[in-house]
């Protein structure tokens, strides 16, 4: 009876250790969806020193364009991109379809902002963006982000219409 006791007693620790130990408990990428790879991406890259610490978030094809690039070429891009990147990003909106993710990306609230411009004054400004993703061997990579700012002055005035002439 005892040993009947103790084999059942294995198996159950057998079976729980199995449950508490299997791929998924280890694999967070199982779990992860376009939003959250994207967040994380973005904030490294807010962070990184150099693009070898943004490259893991990137599909194959666009860590083959990286390491392609010369190296000093490299760091002056990587440099650029960050320098440039905005700061507050948000997700708005994701369409997955099949092994692609789609997110429309805003800066802040999303709502126009204010600049002071040096040669063009008060200008309202907006700024969208969006990220192409790809399913990788079970984990969302980056493939594409482009941003898309557009400014209009507030100082200046509409541009006057020409009144029909009567002749």
């Amino acid at each position: 009876m005892k040993i009947k006791t103790r084999i059942a007693s294995i198996s159950l620790l057998v079976g729980s250790l199995a449950v508490l130990i299997s791929p998924s408990a280890f694999c967070e990428d199982a779990k992860q969806t376009p939003e959250s790879v994207y967040a994380k991406y973005h904030q490294t890259l807010l962070n990184a020193k150099s693009v070898d610490e943004v490259t893991p978030f990137m599909c194959s094809g666009r860590a083959k364009e990286v390491f392609s690039t010369p190296k000093e070429e490299r760091a002056m891009f990587f440099g650029f991109i960050k320098d440039t990147c905005p700061k507050d990003v948000h997700v708005v909106s994701s369409k997955i379809e099949g092994g692609k993710a789609s997110l429309k990306l805003i800066v802040g609230d999303g709502k126009p902002v204010i600049l002071e411009r040096p040669l063009l004054g008060k200008v309202k400004e907006e700024t969208k963006g969006e990220c192409t993703m790809v399913l990788e061997d079970g984990a969302w990579k980056v493939d594409k982000e482009s941003w898309k700012s557009s400014s209009v002055s507030v100082d200046s005035a509409a541009p006057a219409v020409d009144a029909p002439k009567n002749n």
